[in-house]
């Protein structure tokens, strides 16, 4: 089996159905002026008041999807691929994930990507502009967003586009969702070349003690527009790729997350020439110490030799 197929395999778990203890119900608000914290909905019959149903403090104006928690979801992605990664789709000036915001600059979405074997998908993350600890809740909706491109609870997805085609994010407004304010003005930037070529030329060069000042560079060339968010994103990857060089092992080999060589992702001979086992020396250990453990030979003992101290000996 080849390493895509071993890969599309593992990509294919993603997809297994979750347990229905795993499934629960996710209140969303219908109503827009229910869902502003900074408007006061007068219409008749919506109330704010616990849902008998799930159990929420919510606005008597929504409905239930299914869904499966970020938890879970999270589990999903480290059974399968316990590297997964996610990262924002663009920085905003401060180096912080560039957020989409209401009018009166509370946080309401983030666009991710979601990386799992190897395989980079998007995401969207959206919240009612009167939600509690906004980018924490954020970031769970956009990984849930995003790990459904990879099938992950595709069945509960499914039965809410079908119920309600709404019921993903019922208050959302799409041409704000399919366009982001900050991604069109990021795309009007100038890209100075020349301050990359050097930037990548000097983070080449940099030292353990040098290399964590290029994070502050790249900060500050996008508040100056010299550079846009995807290649503020390119830079910051290279200087975290160029801190782990720097911080890793002297022979360069690729360690896993217990600092033992990755031996599945080298050959014989790089392992030879750090004058660590091959893998057949390292079998014909291993036999050795089976043997040796699990058939004890008692050792024959010789002669003591003479102590002088004790014949004729002075002291």
């Amino acid at each position: 089996m080849t390493t895509t197929d071993l890969e599309r395999e593992s990509l294919l778990k993603l997809m297994e159905p979750f347990n229905a203890d795993q499934i629960g119900l996710l209140p969303r608000v219908t109503c827009s002026d229910c869902s502003d914290k900074n408007k006061n909905c007068t219409k008749a019959g919506h109330v704010k008041q616990k849902c008998e149903i799930c159990k929420a403090y919510v606005s008597t104006k929504h409905i239930h999807i299914d869904y499966v928690g970020h938890a879970d979801v999270t589990a999903r992605l480290l059974k399968v691929d316990p590297y997964w990664s996610w990262e924002p789709f663009a920085l905003d000036e401060t180096g912080l994930p560039a957020l989409d915001t209401d009018k009166y600059g509370n946080p309401v979405g983030m666009w991710i990507r979601l990386t799992v074997c190897g395989v980079t998908r998007p995401g969207y993350g959206s919240v009612p502009s009167n939600q509690h600890d906004a980018v924490k809740v954020l970031i769970g909706d956009a990984l849930r967003n995003a790990a459904q491109r990879f099938g992950v609870a595709l069945a509960q997805w499914q039965k809410g586009d079908r119920d309600n085609p709404a019921a993903e994010n019922p208050v959302a407004d799409p041409g704000q969702r399919a366009a982001p304010k900050h991604q069109a003005a990021q795309a009007q930037i100038v890209v100075d070349t020349d301050w990359v070529d050097v930037f990548e030329k000097r983070l080449a060069e940099s030292s353990l003690d040098t290399v964590a000042g290029f994070r502050r560079d790249v900060t500050e060339a996008m508040q100056t527009r010299r550079i846009n968010s995807e290649t503020a994103n390119r830079l910051m990857t290279l200087v975290q790729e160029r801190q782990k060089i720097l911080n890793g092992p002297a022979d360069g080999l690729p360690r896993n997350q217990d600092g033992t060589i990755a031996r599945r992702q080298v050959t014989d001979e790089q392992l030879a020439e750090v004058g660590t086992m091959t893998g057949s020396e390292k079998s014909a250990h291993n036999k050795l110490v089976k043997d040796v453990t699990s058939n004890p030979q008692i050792a024959e003992r010789g002669p003591l030799p003479e102590d002088p101290w004790v014949k004729g000996g002075s002291a």
